[in-house]
């Protein structure tokens, strides 16, 4: 569950998120496929740091709805349904968050902590639930 203090925490470090992305936003890409190899040829007509943009894009959208539940969840009902024709697997959203999570505390460095990570890791669950149960649905 995301709580409110979870939302907060989230929303004030987005910011060093996007500007992070700009230097590790590859990173993220460089580690899901370290973790997932076969998952790489889902990613062949986009460079990583193309995908790395794109990746804080959503996430962008997602933070700007976590005060509205209704508008998140439909951001993430039509961002999983955007994401079925690429081959992306139910069983692909545990590791794309630990690479996710790797990805911000190398952002973040020594000013990582452990409420940031409950923050950033509840978000993530909250996002790769329904995301998955969408594309579960949409899959089988």
């Amino acid at each position: 569950m995301v709580s409110d203090e979870h939302k907060d925490t989230v929303k004030h470090s987005f910011p060093r998120v996007v500007v992070a992305s700009l230097q590790y936003g590859s990173y993220h890409y460089e580690k899901f496929f370290e973790l997932v190899p076969e998952a790489k040829p889902l990613f062949k007509n986009t460079s990583a740091e193309k995908q790395g943009q794109m990746l804080v894009a959503a996430i962008g959208k997602i933070v700007k709805s976590l005060d509205k539940p209704k508008e998140l969840e439909q951001e993430l009902i039509t961002l999983a349904k955007s994401h079925i024709n690429y081959g992306l697997k139910p069983e692909y959203f545990a590791f794309f968050g630990v690479a996710f999570i790797a990805m911000l505390k190398k952002s973040f460095g020594n000013d990582w902590n452990s409420a940031l990570e409950d923050a950033w890791e509840a978000l993530y669950e909250r996002i790769s639930k329904i995301m998955m149960s969408i594309i579960f649905v949409e899959q089988y």
